[in-house]
């Protein structure tokens, strides 16, 4: 037999170049041995050999998990379904495969839940905030396993997990081998399908979704060719099933849409582009999920398990799932207020952010000196990716920490925002405004800021009039390129300050982000005694407790610009002196 035709076994390895056999406890069985990995020497180098004695050390621990499955009651009928040869299998059944794992690993930490799971969840509206919890034990050990799956290469999963996979697949009579060309390919699907697995785990155990999903046996695949019939059984009788009624109304999520811009201008608010590009690709992703076009026939489920499908599938933020589900309930509410559909989606539709979700943390000030004696503040380098943002890299974080402005309103900085004070025309100011199509996040956010000197030496003017010679609405070329998109650039920035300061500035405090900056800037304020008058001033604060119900509720307290710029000007940043002028 040539040495290709020997099927590699899924336990073997090698260790200083001698063959291993390592093979852990499958996990319904772990609390039945003392060990947790069954490994051996198997004394050889020869690999033709190692195959042969894995081979039968395979048999030999398959058949004492059966007995120790027996003596526990866990055996099954599937224990005992025919080898299936899977050589001529193409990469579509073997996708299959994997979703069946996938669906299987859901369905085990179902059924350790279902005893106890209430009528309520199964309501046409579920009710899931009781849905039963598993054992400390279980949640830290998948806790634990998903932090290492994540930090797995592909040749380690199919290393370390294959056991794992082959205890599961082998119910159907499959056997792996690592002789088979899609191998690598079914080990990372398998990979994914686990992460998938853990993050709906997750959804479980906060009570935050992952019900509805699919049982194992509605996975098509050429192992069902292989389950043997029952003698005995009769023919299954063909029961037509009853037809249901259309609800269709003609109307699409595009035709919503077109409707609520129309509504928007009506009452006179905004359309921004950015915005209604974003709603474009909610609309998009969301039908291609669900498979439903018509919005009469979008019911509530499609859009929790669309909403589950995020944080499953795209590890996105809770904010950014509650985001994108938010463009589908507002399409929707447009519907219901149009008079197309009859039925609301009801409530509870977004997932509840954790207290701690969105807290942040000031840079501390061996933070901020990490960050500016970078190359790109001390040495003129700029990173060449596009989510860089060309000079922004080096502008952004600055002005966010010496004036406590947040990305988007820098992002938005053009010829026409820096500009002298009216009552103060030697006090040159960033001009925080929702003049010429900017956004701000509240009216009270509206401000001028005072320029910290020092950014004139470094070229701010310069930025200034190449902008306004070039005609250019905005300072940043990185706006230009990506037409004006605000949500677009701040996304791609926000990218790459994360990646920089985890990689190159190896900043791991919990908590930091690009909002650092304006938080240490308040905290800059405050250390230097300034009332918080100056602070809601410079920050766009509005006046908050019992102040706010009375005069003004728009603005913060006016504040004497000249207050503004010497609080501004005072600041002692001990990184300042070392930043350089960009080329």
């Amino acid at each position: 037999m040539a040495d290709d035709d020997v099927p590699v076994a899924n336990h073997l390895t090698t260790r200083n170049g001698v063959c291993q056999y390592v093979r852990r406890v499958p996990e319904d069985l772990r609390d039945a041995f003392s060990f947790a990995r069954v490994q051996l020497s198997l004394k050889t180098r020869d690999q033709r050999a190692a195959r042969e004695k894995a081979l039968a050390l395979d048999l030999e621990w398959d058949r004492r998990f059966a007995e120790a499955r027996q003596r526990r009651g866990l055996a099954s009928a599937a224990d005992h379904l025919p080898s299936i040869d899977a050589t001529g299998w193409g990469w579509e059944d073997w996708e299959a495969l994997s979703r069946w794992f996938g669906a299987s690993l859901l369905e085990d930490d179902w059924r350790e839940r279902l005893r106890q799971v209430r009528g309520s969840a199964f309501a046409p509206v579920p009710e899931i905030s009781d849905l039963p919890r598993r054992s400390n034990a279980d949640v830290k050990e998948h806790f634990a396993r998903e932090r290492t799956l994540r930090a797995m290469t592909i040749g380690e999963y199919a290393t370390e997990r294959s056991g794992f996979v082959q205890g599961y697949v082998r119910r159907l009579g499959v056997s792996l081998s690592r002789t088979s060309q899609h191998h690598d390919r079914f080990m990372a699907a398998c990979l994914e399908a686990e992460l998938t697995y853990l993050d709906v785990f997750r959804q479980r155990e906060s009570r935050l979704g992952g019900l509805g999903t699919a049982h194992p046996d509605t996975i098509a695949g050429p192992w069902r060719k292989a389950r043997p019939e029952q003698p005995g059984m009769p023919e299954p009788i063909a029961v037509q099933k009853a037809s249901v009624a259309s609800t269709a109304v003609g109307k699409t999520l595009a035709d919503c849409a077109t409707k609520w811009c129309e509504n928007r201008r009506l009452a006179k608010k905004q359309v921004r582009p950015e915005y209604l590009r974003e709603m474009e690709h909610a609309i998009l992703a969301f039908t291609a999920h669900s498979g439903v076009k018509d919005i009469g026939e979008i019911k509530r489920k499609h859009v929790l398990a669309y909403r589950d499908h995020l944080g499953s599938a795209n590890n996105y933020a809770i904010q950014t799932i509650n985001k994108k589900v938010g463009f589908i309930s507002a399409l929707l509410a447009t519907a219901l207020n149009a008079g197309w559909v009859e039925t609301p989606l009801g409530k509870e539709i977004y997932l509840e952010i954790p207290e701690d979700e969105d807290f942040r943390e000031p840079y501390s000030d061996a933070e901020l000196k990490r960050i500016f004696t970078h190359p790109i503040f001390t040495e003129g380098k700029r990173f060449t990716k596009v989510k860089a943002c060309e000079e922004l890299q080096f502008w952004l974080p600055l002005i966010a920490c010496l004036h406590g402005m947040i990305s988007s309103e820098i992002i938005q900085l053009g010829p026409d925002s820096i500009m002298p004070h009216p009552d103060a025309p030697d006090t040159l100011c960033f001009v925080v405004t929702n003049a010429g199509d900017r956004r701000v996040k509240t009216l009270a956010r509206r401000r001028w800021v005072p320029v910290r000197r020092e950014l004139l030496d470094l070229g701010l003017l310069d930025l200034v009039e190449a902008a306004r010679a070039g005609g250019r609405e905005f300072l940043w070329s990185a706006m230009t390129r990506h037409d004006h998109d605000v949500t677009r650039v701040s996304g791609y920035f926000s990218s790459f300050w994360a990646d920089l300061s985890r990689k190159d500035l190896t900043i791991e405090s919990e908590g930091t982000t690009l909002y650092s900056f304006r938080h240490a800037f308040q905290d800059a304020l405050s250390g230097a005694g300034h009332a918080d008058e100056v602070k809601k001033a410079l920050m766009g604060h509005a006046e908050g407790g019992m102040t706010k119900r009375y005069g003004t509720k728009r603005k913060p307290r006016v504040v004497n610009i000249g207050d503004l710029d010497e609080a501004v000007q005072g600041l002692d940043w001990a990184f300042l002196p070392a930043i350089r002028r960009t080329s």
